[in-house]
């Protein structure tokens, strides 16, 4: 029997602990994974968030993720109504599922791949690491494909468009797929999200959006899951118990309010394991089908 079989049945013949027992082991989960030093890892060449469940360290750290997953099969794996009343509980689900995605640290002369989908147009793109190398992006609109490189800053210059043709160069600053100082606790989180707000102090909707920003960024599990749980903090967040995203699959959302639009952009998670799906709403839809870092553009991981 797997881990995940062998959970699912003990989820079944356990009693649910109160509310505070739940609270209390998902901090010492949080806390124990985040203080706990990474292990070195095989680079692996499977998308980046295929869900697996990972080893702990300690047998402490076990009996926590125990109290989470067994436990309280209706905040991590069910679907009752009830357990998704308060957006922040999703948010905060959804970080800890963040927590057992494969920790992949890239390197600078690699590529983040990604293929995403916002309705019936797909998309693949490779962006380099370190903001250096030329990437590449290529869409597929009904019956059709487009290239568009990705041109990399080198010593202060990049290859320019004009006209849709590359032509000489310009000034530019690398921009990294992948920054190693994306904090990596939620505390932390809150603050880098301040720092390099876009709107001013208090803008919800420009907040949001640089929440997307960094989702749309490359980040390890325990930035994702920080950043997961700093959004939580945002007040006025509702769930949308029937969100659908840019590729249709359906799921429990997430929306930040916006005056005279409450459903402007709502993140999309699945309705059982709350892994990141894509966003919805009235300001545009997109769907994440894979994600992997690879040595060299063209190739999918």
């Amino acid at each position: 029997m797997d881990e995940m079989r062998l959970l699912q049945r003990l989820g079944d013949e356990t009693e649910l602990p109160a509310d505070e027992r739940l609270g209390a082991a998902r901090t010492r989960l949080v806390g124990a994974l985040t203080a706990t030093e990474a292990a070195p890892v095989r680079r692996a060449r499977r998308p980046a968030w295929r869900l697996v469940l990972t080893g702990v360290a300690t047998a402490s750290v076990a009996a926590s993720l125990a109290a989470v997953l067994v436990l309280a099969p209706d905040r991590i794996g069910g679907s009752a109504p009830a357990a998704r009343a308060d957006a922040r509980q999703v948010l905060r689900d959804a970080a800890v599922t963040a927590l057992r995605l494969p920790d992949v640290e890239p390197r600078p002369d690699q590529f983040v791949y990604t293929r995403s989908q916002n309705g019936r147009e797909l998309r693949e793109s490779w962006a380099s690491v370190d903001g250096t190398r030329d990437g590449l992006v290529v869409e597929y609109p009904a019956g059709g494909r487009q290239e568009f490189v990705l041109p990399g800053c080198r010593d202060g210059r990049a290859k320019g468009y004009k006209g849709g043709q590359l032509m000489g160069t310009e000034p530019c600053v690398p921009e990294p797929a992948y920054d190693p100082a994306v904090p990596t606790d939620a505390t932390a989180m809150r603050a880098y999200l301040d720092k390099h707000r876009s709107g001013e102090p208090g803008d919800v909707n420009a907040a949001a959006k640089d929440v997307l920003f960094l989702l749309d960024s490359y980040l390890r599990p325990r930035s994702r899951a920080a950043l997961f749980e700093a959004a939580a903090a945002t007040p006025g967040l509702k769930v949308v118990e029937k969100a659908t995203d840019g590729a249709g699959r359906s799921g429990v959302g997430v929306s930040w309010p916006s005056p005279g639009s409450p459903a402007l952009m709502v993140l999309v998670f699945d309705p059982r394991t709350y892994a990141f799906l894509g966003v919805g709403g009235e300001a545009g839809t997109s769907a994440v089908l894979s994600v992997a870092i690879v040595d060299q553009v063209g190739q999918k991981g």
